[in-house]
């Protein structure tokens, strides 16, 4: 595709709008000469470029292509672990963020993230004062704030506390809206949540009119097309969704994710035989939002597929088969995520592994079928969030909309036991988005949101929640800027 050829070169675009320095200030970048930048932003294919730059730094490993998704903040929800005390991922599973090269993740993810944030506000900049009209030029700008406020969403989740248990004085994060290097007041983490919401909203009204969300399968240097790789209008429903839904506002977060699922044209949910289809990128009639990137296969590979034995890869969690209730399997209910997202293997000692095959099923598919992108955002996810915020009044909806979500996975109704009271209702929540999302980097969010203790991916230590492990250390320089 033609957009991949732009995401694989990734900083490209970005490249020319910014030049990185080292410094001590809350974002370490500097604009470029205005030279470069007057003649960067001088047409609309230098707008496009910019646009592809700032997707382009998302999908790398730093963030959305490895540390967001599949790596760090997985291993973090114990959906994947390395069994061995000589890899770096042994301790990031430990919480152990004070270790330097953990602590070097942790650093890389808030640098980078604020630095992609950077990009945008630039862009949002430069589409207000262009010398020439175009169509594109609003839409992008709504992409921006939409992009800006999912950023700092994610930023928050990871570096302050959860919503549900704060108050009024609990500390934010930096929320960035300018392209310089002044430092950037730290809001409370209710102005935080208040100023994601604000960009959401412009981002909504500047992509109203956003409709067709799919993935382009074949080259094109249309803009407008294969929105769904782009911030769309409905990204920003469910990002809103999302959010509405950390903060407890139940009646907001079902309007937007019901705006999502009622966007039958672009969205559906379906009967299964198999996942081939919607298990990764482009996830066919259920992907809301992703990124290209057709990097990652060797990656994958390495992390995943590379060996079977404990102690020798990043391997699946010990008990998929409690989790996914294997032994309740019959001809006319099977979950097909278990065998579509793992392999069961038996290591020489007689011990079982669980191998992650979502992506990629094989070391021959890192060149047969490569993946081509990440799935950021998913239908499922909607349905999830309007069950819960269904449930206190009513409960019957709440669980066929849980199990709309069963069926399509090929699995009968769930067990009425299971769902019986809000908190079995909410423990088999947490469970469901365990069984669905591996890879995303949503399980993580999912234990800080519900608060209660948990297993590590051995199933051998229990996790009471606490800060210490739902609130990452901000790196070390930004305790010295101001605001703070």
């Amino acid at each position: 595709m033609k957009r991949i050829s732009y995401y694989t070169k990734l900083l490209v675009g970005a490249v020319m709008m910014l030049s990185v320095v080292s410094c001590n200030d809350f974002i370490n970048v500097q604009p470029s000469g205005q030279e470069d930048e007057e003649q960067q932003f001088s047409s609309i294919r230098g707008f496009r470029n910019a646009m592809y730059g700032v997707y382009g730094s998302m999908a790398t490993s730093d963030l959305y292509g490895g540390n967001l998704s599949f790596g760090f903040v997985d291993q973090l929800g114990q959906i994947f672990g390395y069994d061995n005390s000589s890899e770096t991922s042994y301790f990031v599973g430990q919480y152990d963020y004070m270790r330097s090269d953990v602590r070097s993740i942790v650093d890389a993810i808030w640098t980078k993230q604020y630095q992609a944030i950077s990009y945008v506000n630039n862009i949002i900049d430069q589409t207000e004062k262009a010398k020439f009209d175009h169509a594109e030029l609003s839409l992008m700008r709504g992409e921006c704030y939409g992009l800006r406020a999912f950023m700092h969403f994610d930023l928050v989740r990871l570096f302050a506390e959860d919503y549900g248990q704060s108050n009024a004085s609990t500390r934010g994060i930096p929320y960035a809206t300018t392209f310089d290097l002044n430092n950037k007041t730290i809001l409370t983490l209710h102005k935080t949540y208040e100023a994601i919401l604000s960009d959401l909203d412009k981002a909504e009204e500047l992509l109203k009119n956003d409709d067709v969300v799919n993935v382009e399968t074949t080259a094109t240097n249309d803009y407008l097309k294969g929105r769904a790789v782009f911030f769309n209008k409905y990204a920003v429903a469910a990002t809103k969704a999302r959010v509405y839904y950390a903060m407890g506002d139940v009646t907001n977060a079902a309007k937007y994710a019901k705006q999502v699922i009622d966007a039958t044209n672009n969205f559906s949910l379906k009967k299964y035989s198999s996942l081939s289809d919607v298990k990764r990128f482009p996830a066919a009639g259920e992907l809301i939002f992703g990124l290209y990137n057709n990097t990652l296969s060797s990656t994958i590979s390495t992390l995943f597929l590379s060996q079977t034995a404990r102690g020798t890869f990043t391997e699946g969690r010990r008990d998929l088969e409690s989790l996914y209730e294997t032994s309740a399997f019959s001809a006319t209910s099977t979950d097909l995520r278990y065998t579509s997202y793992y392999r069961q293997n038996t290591t020489p000692d007689g011990l079982k592994t669980y191998s992650f095959v979502r992506f990629l099923e094989s070391d021959a598919q890192v060149n047969s079928n490569p993946l081509q992108g990440l799935t950021l955002i998913r239908l499922p996810e909607m349905y999830y969030i309007l069950s819960e915020c269904t449930y206190d009044s009513n409960k019957a909806e709440a669980v066929r909309l849980l199990n709309e979500v069963r069926k399509s996975r090929g699995l009968e109704d769930v067990d009425s036991a299971k769902v019986a009271t809000k908190e079995a209702f909410n423990k088999e929540m947490l469970r469901e988005r365990m069984r669905e999302m591996p890879g995303e980097g949503q399980t993580f969010y999912a234990l800080k949101h519900y608060n209660k203790a948990f297993t590590d991916f051995r199933g051998i230590t229990t996790r009471q929640p606490s800060n210490s492990i739902f609130v990452l250390p901000w790196p070390e320089k930004e305790k010295e800027f101001g605001g703070q």
